[in-house]
C-alpha cells in the first residue's frame, strides 16, 4: 500500500509511523498477515530497505526527514513507531520486535485508550 505524505507532520494526529529500516522477507510477511491489526491502529507502514521495500515505498522527502530524524544504523535493522504526535515513541532491533510487542506498547497509550472507547 502506498500512502502519500511528504513529511512526518502530514500524518500528524491521523496516523502512527511504522517504519522498517530494513525488513526481512519474514517480516514483510508477517506485516501482511496482520493488516487488521495495522489498520485498527492507524498504522501506516514505510520501509527504508530490505524485502517489501517496493511495497511498503518511502517518498523521497520523507524518507530524509526519517533519516535525519532516526539515524538508523545499516549495521543493526529496526523498527520503529512514531506516534500521532509526531514524536518518536518506540524502537526495536529487528531481532526483538514483535507485533505483540508493538500493540501492546499502542493499545496502553492514553491516545489509544481514547480511540478504544
Amino acid at each position: 500500500m502506498v500512502f502519500a505524505g511528504s513529511s512526518i507532520s502530514d500524518f500528524q494526529w491521523k496516523n502512527r509511523l511504522f517504519i522498517v529500516s530494513e525488513a526481512s522477507e519474514k517480516l514483510v510477511k508477517e506485516i501482511a498477515t496482520e493488516q487488521k491489526g495495522i489498520m485498527e491502529r492507524d498504522l501506516r507502514v514505510f520501509i527504508l530497505s530490505g524485502e517489501g521495500e517496493k511495497k511498503y515505498p518511502v517518498p523521497p522527502e520523507l524518507a530524509v526527514e526519517i533519516k535525519k530524524r532516526l539515524s538508523p544504523n545499516a549495521e543493526e535493522p529496526m523498527v520503529y513507531l512514531i506516534g500521532k504526535d509526531s514524536r518518536t515513541t518506540l524502537r526495536w532491533s529487528l531481532e526483538e520486535f514483535s507485533f505483540e510487542k508493538l500493540y501492546s506498547s499502542i493499545d496502553a497509550m492514553p491516545m489509544r485508550q481514547r480511540e478504544m472507547r
